[in-house]
């Protein structure tokens, strides 16, 4: 049967990866729509939001297990084909516990995708592995991108299920596609007894844990400033449509990063990526004085540096690998420990940003800083 070449099975990589990011990001503009749709009260929006990270966070590990057993091509298109079943059935839930549910199971999908879909790449064109985990972040920044700005329009004229369902089926259309057209590159299965031995190993892998945490107070950086972006111009004055573009303007700047990331792969990781925590911290951190319109330049530089900081590490554990068969475990290890850290942080930043939401961002960006110096010493090592 005919398979893509390397080039282009990348591409199609590429595609489901935005078509994964809009799956997340498009229930954003449609929060109170579905609240009001269900009869709960707007103040349970938030529960839709942690549905999904629920999911994706409880099955980052499992998703790494599963893929060093089946390969990844299997488990990341098999999250995928979860991912847009469970977003399309939202169309019929007869209840807002329900589609929280199918929320959750949207994010178990997205889990078993993700640290796998790297781990494809890694198997396809392993030479350039950095430059494509870079495109596959900017990929899902496109695609994040979309999904509040394109929903929130379409939005004028049909329904949120509508538009839900009709995500879901697209991705899913995509999905089948890639099962039949990218070749399978997956390394076999270790022997059992080695099977055990090799995730105990990375499981307890001291360099690979203090990377993760090193970093976990930046994730919840991150993902707190794309979710509170938008309501925080809000707060600073501006109107619906103009926060809506703020906040879809740190995913689209993705691209910026893209670009850029050429030149700071070619620096020691040691030194570039403590570097840019420090300095997007302190570039959020100024948001304190409340100038308005400062608020689109830390929109530009938080979400291209995002992508700069999450390829670097990303491409770091994948060289740490020496097995090719286990890629996508490790990854999934950072994924749950970062995940599972930054959830906490978002939560807190939620509590505070209600009480005084300038003063929250500079508690933010120390509590990213606190963590930080967990893993410069494991970089130095291996740089």
């Amino acid at each position: 049967m005919y398979k893509l070449s390397g080039k282009n099975s990348i591409i199609l990589l590429l595609c489901l990866r935005a078509l994964y990011s809009m799956n997340w990001y498009n229930v954003s503009p449609m929060l109170f729509n579905i609240t009001s749709t269900y009869g709960v009260s707007s103040a349970l929006s938030g529960l839709i939001l942690s549905a999904f990270l629920i999911g994706t966070g409880l099955f980052q590990i499992p998703s790494g297990l599963v893929a060093s057993k089946i390969g990844s091509k299997n488990t990341a298109l098999t999250g995928m084909a979860i991912m847009s079943v469970a977003a399309t059935t939202s169309f019929i839930s007869p209840d807002f516990t329900v589609f929280l549910v199918t929320r959750f199971v949207v994010g178990l999908g997205s889990a078993f995708f993700f640290s796998s879909g790297i781990a494809v790449l890694n198997d396809i064109d392993e030479r350039n592995v950095s430059r494509n985990i870079a495109a596959f972040n900017t990929a899902f920044s496109v695609g994040g991108g979309f999904g509040v700005v394109g929903f929130a329009y379409f939005l004028q004229y049909t329904s949120w299920q509508n538009l839900l369902a009709a995500g879901g089926v697209v991705t899913l259309i995509l999905t089948v596609v890639s099962f039949i057209l990218i070749p399978d590159l997956s390394s076999k299965s270790a022997k059992r007894n080695e099977f055990g031995k090799n995730v105990y190993r990375r499981l307890t892998s001291r360099p690979l844990l203090l990377l993760s945490m090193s970093l976990a107070g930046y994730w919840g950086l991150n993902f707190t400033f794309e979710e509170y972006l938008q309501p925080f111009a809000q707060n600073l004055g501006f109107s619906g449509p103009v926060s809506g573009f703020i906040g879809s303007l740190s995913l689209f700047a993705g691209l910026l990063g893209m670009v850029l990331f050429a030149y700071f792969s070619s620096k020691r990781a040691s030194v570039i990526l403590p570097s840019l925590v420090i300095f997007i911290s302190a570039v959020l951190a100024l948001q304190f004085f409340g100038l308005s319109y400062y608020l689109f330049l830390t929109a530009v530089l938080g979400g291209s540096i995002s992508v700069i900081i999450f390829s670097l590490e990303y491409s770091y554990v994948v060289k740490l690998e020496t097995e090719k068969q286990f890629v996508a475990l490790g990854i999934s290890i950072m994924n749950a420990l970062q995940i599972a850290t930054g959830s906490v942080i978002t939560f807190l930043f939620g509590y505070l940003f209600s009480v005084n939401a300038d003063l929250s961002w500079i508690i933010l960006g120390i509590i990213a800083l606190i963590f930080l110096p967990l893993g410069v010493s494991v970089m130095k090592q291996r740089s």
